[in-house]
């Protein structure tokens, strides 16, 4: 398993060498787990997370296992895949064996191993029986080797075996080394070369035996027959490597870092064997000498061989050849000679260079003082001359079980002293953990020697480049199989030129032989080296990548890559999904096949498009998937479907053969063809090509737009008979209708994978308003097809016209059953657009939006069903009905079948009662709806409690006894009522319903104060009610003789005393007006009521106080705004003040009377009687209830603003919109208003009003004291009364 390292940031500094090429950048990053499935064994603990972790001490065997994956890639400038299906020497490697392919990788099939191999493998137990392959390519042989035998086949590069190839199982040398290593310990084997024609194979067990075979082939008879040698080895040593460098020989490394060259010669014909140690290393001669002067003197574990390499000859006079051996600790160089001269050149200790360079780089996670525990793995030598180090590290300095290791590939001089120059540094973007298996150490293969990098773990290949400033990097993860061993060819001794790509073939347990191809050609091009892409959009750039290969390549059958897409949280899977269904869709993706029919081409797109959402879901990742994505995701599967069924359908009608039908072939061609290209017109596109194949290929994601535009296309095509028209309907019928109902196929039999249970923000593609109209239009050209027909069946006509109209009845039936499936499909749509409406956020537009297509589905609904019960198609239109609940067409269908009525509540109850209600009150047959809707009561109360139906609902409410729900019915239609007789009988009666109510209510606090508001409110409008019919009453006690209208409101206003309505001219023409609408028993507002009340200056109306009336309805009454309330009350006040007093009433001149013209006596009667005393008295007796009410003389000015006179009287004048005329009326009201402001201030400064005022105050208390102490005497006698009996 892999996983992402943080790219280099503020874990890590820049690095400071002016030497370091390469810039640190995040990269373009990309995730992916896999899960080893191999069998751990019963001794060893699981670590945390499943991965089997060995002890992290520096004496422990240092073998790994990819744990997590964290890749990088590049990808090309213009976005367009390169053709890299070429292997060299192979041709074009054919779809089948490509598993993987992107930009820059290429990983194909190359074949099985043998029968006998594959056997050996699957019995082996890589914990105690470990083997390892190997492909020499340049001697066509591969091998395999055990502890015991090794298995030998050819595999030439150029060669790909379709069937398992035969070999040949040579032994192996016994292993006489005893340590507790040496159960799992390999022998060291290589294919040897003596020259063009002949190979063979040199093994080396070890404890130092070597057994050479010359001259290998598959028909050896004799595999015992080879020569032999051992080494010497020191004690506790044993060989681990073996290397070919060049002409000079083979070479062997031992455990403790010492080399031995093994020579194969021929001598006087006969072949020989030996070998000799090289020099300079504790270990060879050195070790035997303390050996013999009795000092066991040996290397410390630090000076364990790691690594062989060698580089290419080098051009000087003596032939010489470098070969580098890393220890755990150290790198040493030897100049090798063709004279078969050896010298030890240098030895450096790079781990001491490589920590200090680690801890420079990541001083942010790794503080002074910490160890990162570098290990150097492997060493290759690259054509550049430089060598390549392989190492681990921690990049932090907190160490768990389950920490990973980090990867770096350091690149250093092949000429060095006692130090080495590290030139730069890559830091691979993946963590490891380790592996514990034997065999299981990273190896670094650089094929030609650059620029492709590898790294080979058991479970992955990890691909990177030579080039520092290239950040290209890639991963070749398996799902469960194992990488045993590799191949490449020996570049070293041919001088081949590096090219722009590297191949690397590996060989798997279980899967064979693959081959590894990197491109990277163009490393110089701005597009690659400059990525202006910030790091999120390249890490969603690299799911992308690995999303494509999986949809492409990870349902291959026995594909052993990985496409896991688990852990590649970091990038946006939303935008990744959506890009690689894009260019699937519309035919852009590179990997489609090319040159095939567009069959077969939709065919390949819809299983492509569909395993998306496959890969996707075999990753567990769904959910991280956006609701709106999913959608997509569907939708375009499923455009692909429904594309499919339209491109069948149509190539099935131009396919028929009927020589009669030329011409209905041709329309539907041309119709086609127009519709295509006018949706490709639509989107800015233009072809030479066939516009419907075209529109397909490249434009399908539009395929609404086409459905669109088919209907128009037939409309314009001009026809020459009847029977083409009927025959070019049928046709789009059956194409419309199919692709529209295979994508909801697709859709409805995919939800659970798609997860699409909630609904999408988006509209969907088959519920737009285009989509509506044009089956809509289709229906509608089909139904007017179908009249056509039936009335040509039934008219006279010619026998030529007889003839031309033969198949017309058979047409006409189609059409018929035609039009049944078109009303599915568009009530479908209707379904599809108001469901996506309702998902939205609420607002108002929506809400009109929402109200719009309600309207609109019950309209089509009706219009689309209707027809068919004339064309007697009853039972398909009662299905259709229930289908999408047109319960209004069920209705009319039912109205008189009682028994389907009773059947149709019992399935739909609320939703079909509502229609069946409805339709009564539609038909004005409100007594059978009463009667039906007391069989259906509760569904009848639910009904009417949704409708406005107040004066319907009450009478049903009494019947069921809610008494309450009835009386705020009645209240809400008295409000509406404007006859002032009948308002105030309802008014009545809702009081009468209330208090009926009472017995039954046991309300909460809450509910308690609701009910008093509405009594109260009740109560209010009743006795605003009652004062105006007693005032209209009244009138017509006083000029019931005349006879118009007109008259008697004249007669009335006359009696009207204010002291200066005859100077209010406009005033006094709105209290005619409202007189003449009281007169006409029309209910008043509350502000013209009171305007009659106190203009008319009447104390009493019927035993109503006109003063507690006037100050109770501006308290209370709810048509009076806010802002002119405070206003209305100083029009009540001012006029009670200016007004005459009851004395007085037929002497005006007596209103200016002052207190001492008269007596005492005299003043207080006439103040008494006044209408100042009357209302204070109804103030003061409130005991402070109504104090807000209460104004003072000087405080009674009309001080209301113009804007509220504009509000107030801006229908005096009718409903003339006028504006010039609405502000004279408004100016002239002002005007009426200022003259009582006038009359007010001449009373306060000439009549003594103020000290009037004073007077009545102290008047009303008198008279109430007094009152009270007779209250009190006359409780006393009463007592005395009482005890006296």
């Amino acid at each position: 398993m892999f996983a992402a390292k943080a790219p280099k940031g503020s874990m890590a500094a820049a690095a400071k060498s002016n030497e370091r090429s390469r810039t640190e950048s995040q990269g373009t990053i990309e995730r992916s787990n896999y899960t080893n499935s191999e069998a751990t064994p019963r001794t060893l603990p699981d670590s945390q997370n499943g991965a089997l972790v060995a002890s992290m001490s520096p004496d422990a065997e240092d073998t790994w296992t990819p744990i997590r994956e964290h890749a990088t890639e590049d990808i090309d400038g213009d976005g367009d895949m390169q053709d890299i299906s070429v292997f060299s020497g192979n041709g074009v490697i054919d779809e089948d064996s490509i598993y993987s392919k992107n930009e820059r990788t290429l990983v194909a099939y190359f074949g099985p191993l043998p029968k006998e191999v594959d056997h050996a493998l699957n019995k082996a137990d890589f914990y105690t029986e470990p083997m390892v392959a190997k492909l020499d390519l340049d001697s066509g042989f591969g091998i395999v080797v055990s502890q015991k035998k090794c298995y030998i086949w050819a595999a030439q590069k150029d060669v790909t075996y379709r069937s398992p190839p035969m070999c040949i199982a040579l032994p192996m040398p016994p292993n006489s080394y005893t340590s507790s290593e040496a159960r799992v310990l390999l022998p060291a084997v290589t294919i040897t070369k003596l020259d063009d024609q002949h190979s063979g194979v040199l093994a080396c067990s070890p404890d130092g035996t070597c057994w050479y075979w010359n001259d290998i082939d598959l028909s050896l008879s004799d595999v015992n027959q080879h020569m032999s040698m051992t080494i010497d080895l020191v004690q506790g040593d044993y060989v681990s490597h073996v290397e070919c460098a060049g002409p000079t020989g083979y070479y062997l490394g031992t455990r403790f870092s010492n080399v031995h060259q093994v020579w194969i010669k021929k001598v006087n014909g006969s072949i020989a064997l030996a070998s000799t140690p090289l020099h300079g290393k504790s270990g060879g001669a050195i070790a035997s000498l303390f050996s013999m002067i009795g000092r066991p003197q040996g290397p410390d574990t630090s000076q364990r061989l790691r690594a062989l390499t060698s580089g290419p000859k080098i051009q000087d006079p003596h032939g010489r050849w470098d070969l580098f051996a890393m220890s755990r600790r150290s790198l040493l160089r030897w100049s090798l000679y063709r004279s078969g001269e050896t010298t030890m050149e240098s030895e450096a200790p790079i781990l001491d260079q490589i920590t200090e360079r680690v801890m420079r780089d990541y001083s942010g996670s790794l503080p002074l003082g910490s160890d990162p525990r570098v290990r150097l793995l492997d060493i290759e030598y690259t054509r550049n001359g430089k060598l390549v180090v392989l190492a681990t590290f921690f990049a932090t300095a907190h160490k768990y079980v389950e920490t990973p290791l980090s990867c770096a590939l350091f690149t250093l001089a092949s000429q060095f002293g006692a130090t080495v120059e590290i030139e730069s540094v890559k830091y691979i973007q993946r963590t490891v953990d380790e592996d514990i298996r034997p065999e299981a150490t990273p190896r670094l293969v650089i094929p030609h020697g650059g620029p492709g990098v590898f790294i080979i773990f058991p479970k992955a290949v990890i691909i990177s480049s030579t080039l520092p400033d290239f950040d290209f990097e890639d991963l070749v993860p398996l799902k469960s199989d194992r990488f045993i061993g590799f191949g490449a060819e020996d570049w070293k001794q041919r001088g081949q030129e590096m090219g722009d790509s590297s191949e690397l073939t590996i060989v798997c347990k279980a899967s064979g032989r693959l081959g590894i191809h990197i491109h990277l050609d163009g490393i110089g091009s701005p597009s690659l080296t400059d990525d202006f892409r910030t790091p999120q959009e390249q890490l969603t750039a690299q799911l992308q990548a690995k999303l494509e290969q999986a949809v492409f390549f990870g349902g291959k059958r026995n594909n052993p890559i990985s496409f896991d897409l688990a852990h590649y949280d970091t990038g946006d899977l939303n935008q990744a999904s959506l890009n690689v269904n894009q260019e699937i869709l519309n035919s852009h993706a590179a990997l489609l096949t090319s040159g095939k029919d567009l069959t077969s081409r939709l065919l390949e797109r819809f299983q492509r498009i569909k395993s998306i959402i496959n890969s996707i879901q075999a990753a567990e990742m769904t959910t991280r998937l956006s609701i709106d994505t999913r959608f997509q995701l569907c939708w375009s599967a499923e455009k692909l479907a429904a594309a499919n069924a339209l491109w069948g359908q149509y190539q099935l009608k131009l396919a028929g053969k009927e020589k009669n039908k030329t011409s209905s072939r041709t329309n539907l061609k041309n119709v086609m063809d127009d519709a295509a290209a006018q949706s490709l017109e639509a989107v800015g596109a233009n072809t030479t090509e066939d516009s419907l194949s075209f529109f397909l290929k490249y434009h399908v994601d539009g395929l609404a737009e086409l459905l669109s535009q088919v209907q128009q296309s037939a409309k314009k095509l001009p026809l020459k008979s009847v029977g083409q028209q009927v025959e070019l309907t049928r046709d789009i019928n059956k194409i419309l209708v199919l692709t529209m109902r295979s994508a909801w196929n697709y859709r409805r039999q995919h939800v659970k994978m798609y997860a699409l249970q909630n609904t999408s923000s988006m509209e969907p593609w088959t519920g737009t308003e285009n989509v509506i109209r044009s089956l809509t239009a289709q229906y509608m050209a089909t139904l007017s097809a179908c009249k056509s027909n039936i009335e040509l069946e039934t008219s006279s006509m010619d026998v030529d016209d007889k003839e031309e109209f033969v198949g017309l009845s058979q047409l006409n039936s189609e059409l018929e059953d035609q039009l049944c499936d078109l009303a599915d499909v568009t009530l479908q749509a209707h379904s599809e657009h108001l469901q996506y409406l309702e998902g939205l956020v609420q607002s108002s537009q929506h809400n009109i939006a929402i109200a719009t297509a309600v309207e609109a589905y019950d309209d089509a609904k009706l219009e689309l069903l209707s027809p068919l019960i004339e064309l007697k198609k009853t039972e398909q239109a009662v299905q259709l009905a229930q289908r999408y609940k047109d319960f209004t067409t069920l209705v009319k269908l039912c109205i008189h079948q009682k028994d389907q009525i009773t059947i149709y509540i019992t399935k739909y109850q609320q939703e079909f009662a509502n229609a069946l209600f409805q339709w009564y009150y539609d038909n004005k047959q409100l007594a059978t709806l009463l009667e039906v809707g007391e069989q259906y009561s509760d569904l009848f109360t639910v009904y009417l409690d949704s409708r406005d139906y107040s004066e319907l609902a009450w009478l049903h409410d009494i019947r069921i006894q809610r008494f309450v729900e009835a009386s705020q019915r009645v209240q809400d239609c008295a409000v509406l009522e404007m006859n002032v007789d009948r308002r105030r009988t309802m008014f009545s009666l809702s009081k009468l319903l209330f208090l009926a109510a009472v017995p039954q209510q046991h309300p909460s606090d809450a509910d308690a104060e609701n009910m008093m508001k509405y009594a109260s409110r009740n109560n209010e409008e009743l006795e605003m009610a009652t004062i105006q019919t007693y005032v209209a009453d009244d009138w017509e006690r006083q000029v019931g003789s005349l006879v118009s209208v007109e008259d008697k409101t004249k007669a009335v206003v006359k009696t009207f005393k204010s002291p200066v309505l005859a100077e209010q001219p406009m005033l006094h023409k709105a209290l005619l007006r409202s007189s003449q609408s009281l007169l006409n028993r029309q209910a008043l507002s509350s502000e013209d009521l009171l305007d009659i009340l106190m203009t008319q200056q009447k104390f009493e109306v019927e035993g109503v106080d006109v003063c507690d009336a006037a100050l109770g309805i501006c308290l209370h009454a709810s048509d009076i705004p806010e802002n002119r309330r405070p206003h209305v009350l100083e029009d009540i006040w001012r006029r009670i003040f200016t007004a005459h007093s009851a004395v007085d009433n037929d002497a005006d001149h007596h209103q200016d009377w002052r207190l001492e013209d008269v007596s005492d006596l005299e003043a207080r009667e006439r103040l008494l009687n006044s209408w100042m005393a009357r209302a204070y008295a109804i103030i003061y007796r409130a005991d402070g209830q109504k104090d807000e009410l209460l104004l003072r003389p000087e405080d009674a000015r009309c001080t209301m603003p113009a804007e509220l006179f504009r509000e107030r009287f801006m229908n005096l004048n009718g409903d003339s919109d006028n504006e010039a005329e609405l502000e004279r009326t408004c100016n002239a009201m002002m005007k009426d208003y200022e003259r009582e402001n006038q009359e007010l201030e001449r009373q306060i400064s000439q009549t003594q009003l103020l000290e009037k005022w004073k007077r009545v105050k102290e008047i009303v208390k008198e008279e109430a004291a007094a009152a009270a102490e007779s209250a009190s005497a006359n409780q006393s006698i009463y007592m005395e009364d009482v005890e006296s009996c």
